[in-house]
């Protein structure tokens, strides 16, 4: 018969043995330096991962309008702007200040300055456009359509 107390005293012996030894490589490696680099990307990979849990969350918890349903609105609303010049003259007033109200939400959303919403008119706004749309561009928002402004 087995008795226990030599189960335990073998245990014991084992430990110390095999666990102890183990142990003091295990923190004089630690000390030593040898998984700072490992242990540097494992944070790394760690902070990564818990960005992107917090933005996929981040997106299925959005609210308001999608970029791309205001991007498709800004290509809408400058075809019918190219196109308005046999309108009246509110109808172009009405387009442009739609357009106008679309690039403000755009750069509300995306963090781009703008001087849309003073008083400014006529080159100056019409200058103001140009810059907004080309920082809008630069930030991936893809207003103007594949060819536009190229010669035929």
């Amino acid at each position: 018969m087995v008795d226990t107390y030599q189960v335990v005293l073998g245990a014991v012996a084992v430990a110390c043995l095999i666990c102890v030894p183990v142990a003091f490589v295990l923190c004089y490696d630690a000390i030593a330096g040898r998984w700072d680099d490992r242990l540097q990307k494992f944070r790394q990979r760690r902070t990564e991962s818990l960005e992107h849990r917090r933005q996929i969350r981040a997106l299925r918890n959005q609210s308001g309008v999608p970029i791309e349903r205001i991007a498709a609105d800004l290509r809408r609303l400058r075809a019918v702007i190219a196109v308005d010049a046999g309108r009246s003259a509110a109808h172009q007033i009405g387009n442009r200040l739609a357009y106008d109200r679309v690039l403000t939400q755009a750069c509300a959303m995306l963090d781009i300055e703008h001087d849309l919403d003073t008083e400014c008119s006529g080159m100056a706004r019409d200058i103001e456009r140009l810059r907004v749309e080309a920082e809008l561009e630069r930030a991936g928002v893809v207003i103007s359509a594949p060819g536009y402004g190229q010669a035929a």
